[in-house]
């Protein structure tokens, strides 16, 4: 591994320079949101014989923007946490432990007009998302507490942006906490981005740098958005490659992942708006009969179109993968939904979706994951206060699995669950 020298960062200097030297002047701007999710739910045909739920879910999340001077602002945005489980702030269950807000982002930017070549540029130092896409290779979520702890720059000259990141994800520190350890893994992001023709188009390359000699991977990416025959008519796509750096003597591994989906909307008799919506995401699994590991299970994706099943996330897991971990066989989802605005309430939206999950590569022709149905009704207060009612229903693919129910996966029962969600936005 290639690493800088410290005298390289003596280049920084002069883009500091241009980039933060302006007059000052001091206003804080709050804002927020609060959401608090009401669930009951019962199992059929469990084995364990589980009794019904009843609990009690929240999210709260205070944002805080404080412009330094004509070019620089600092921002921060606090999240809501449980004792019990402080990595997954939205599962924060009422009645668990004290309430504690974590910070999810904190960081000083600063942009400019002035630097030479460049129309605008950016420079950002401290904890801050960084998304990608729709959130194949890589999302931005509630979820991430703890990410990305780097340094950002954006560059825009010519119709198209660069964005760079480079993050520590994972530091371990001395016995007594008192000083870093040598290591650590890193993430480091390159996003090249443009408009064309109304059409939103970008490449990506990310290296996640795990501490040691292997593991480590990079992944190479495409994506795009827009619309086309009608502004109504609306479109994504991404796809992607990740490479693995395995030990000699193992086999060579990497794979693919892909994402889209399109979606319609259109005024029809009574209705205000009628829309109508598919989406496909893939992450590529292993063929045993191959000479090598099929795999695409990038560090952090995010992206959430169920209430559980159909979506993936590197904290919490879902429909996998969790901290770069993967099913052996990969994952399909198959997204479809619709939902109608009626002329007579157009507060009310009723939605309804329905996902369908399964292997990508079915090597025992056993389907481990389970589908889902979902009625979800919206109703609107105002610009910031929402209600939701929703019914969800999970659906096995399987009969139970095996004569022992060691695990949920060997198990495999139809579960019912209704919420009632509020969410407040200030």
């Amino acid at each position: 591994m290639n690493y800088l020298k410290p005298a390289k960062y003596l280049l920084l200097i002069p883009a500091l320079v241009l980039l933060t030297a302006a007059p000052g002047h001091a206003q804080v701007n709050i804002s927020g949101d609060f959401q608090a999710r009401w669930t009951h739910s019962w199992s059929v045909d469990a084995l364990d014989e589980r009794g019904e739920l009843n609990y009690l879910r929240y999210l709260g999340r205070i944002r805080v923007a404080a412009p330094v001077s004509n070019r620089v602002s600092f921002q921060s945005e606090f999240t809501t946490f449980t004792e019990p489980n402080p990595l997954s702030p939205v599962r924060g269950i009422a009645g668990t432990g004290n309430m504690h807000y974590g910070i999810s982002q904190l960081f000083v930017q600063s942009a400019s007009t002035s630097v030479p070549l460049f129309d605008v540029a950016r420079l950002r130092v401290g904890r801050q998302p960084f998304p990608i896409g729709s959130g194949l290779s890589q999302g931005a979520s509630s979820y991430f507490v703890n990410l990305f702890d780097g340094v950002r720059v954006d560059l825009s000259a010519l119709g198209l942006t660069l964005s760079m990141m480079s993050a520590i994800t994972d530091k371990d520190l001395s016995p007594g906490g008192y000083f870093p350890l040598e290591g650590g893994d890193h993430l480091h992001v390159a996003r090249l981005s443009t408009d064309l023709a109304n059409q939103h188009l970008m490449s990506y390359f990310i290296y996640n740098r795990i501490d040691g000699m292997y593991n480590d991977s990079y992944i190479i990416g495409a994506g795009g958005r827009g619309s086309f025959i009608s502004s109504e008519l609306d479109y994504f796509w991404e796809v992607a490659h990740q490479t693995f750096n395995t030990a000699p003597g193992l086999p060579e591994m990497g794979g693919y992942g892909a994402m889209g989906g399109i979606g319609y909307r259109w005024q029809m008799g009574p209705f205000r708006w009628f829309k109508i919506e598919g989406r496909y995401s893939a992450y590529q699994g292993n063929d045993p009969d191959s000479d090598r590991v099929e795999r695409f299970s990038p560090q952090f994706p995010s992206f959430f179109w169920g209430d559980r099943s159909g979506y993936v996330n590197a904290v919490i897991g879902g429909n996998w993968p969790r901290d770069g971990r993967l099913r052996e066989g990969g994952v399909q989802n198959f997204y479809g939904r619709a939902y109608v605005v009626p002329n007579f309430a157009p507060r009310f939206r009723l939605q309804f979706q329905y996902i369908h999950a399964r292997e990508f590569f079915d090597a025992d022709e056993y389907n481990p994951y389970d589908d889902e149905f979902s009625i979800r009704l919206f109703y609107t207060l105002s610009q910031s206060n929402r209600f939701q009612l929703r019914y969800v229903r999970t659906i096995p693919n399987e009969e139970d699995f095996g004569e022992q129910r060691v695990t949920s996966l060997n198990d495999r029962f139809l579960r019912n669950r209704f919420m009632l969600g509020w969410r407040v936005r200030f």
